[in-house]
């Protein structure tokens, strides 16, 4: 919709299992460490999705040792810039087919759904 901030994310467009997406900032549930390499980023259901959740799981710098709180913080951050960022743009995070990713995202990208 007019003014409304949308976010981007594709893997790698290359056979069945690879998937994309776009999803409005306002839909924006959750960000979370899914491993010591990926950050896991949840949208609600857009409609007529019934209750399949967005799920964007990026790869980034390493996590571990120590580092991790330092690297999670700084990344949530420039996620929030991005769903705060001024309305009406559509920002990509992570577009794997044409090696495009939002700093500190780096590679390998998973686009999915969930209940």
């Amino acid at each position: 919709m007019k003014g409304e901030t949308y976010l981007y994310a594709s893997d790698e467009l290359a056979g069945t299992a690879d998937d994309s997406g776009v999803w409005k900032a306002s839909d924006f549930m959750s960000a979370e460490i899914a491993s010591a390499t990926t950050f896991e980023i949840r949208f609600k259901a857009g409609e007529g999705y019934g209750t399949k959740n967005g799920v964007v799981t990026l790869a980034m710098p390493t996590l571990a040792s120590g580092a991790s709180n330092t690297i999670f913080k700084d990344t949530c951050r420039v996620l929030t810039g991005c769903l705060n960022r001024a309305s009406g743009n559509m920002l990509v995070l992570a577009d794997e087919l044409n090696a495009e990713y939002l700093a500190p995202f780096n590679g390998t990208v998973a686009v999915d759904d969930i209940n």
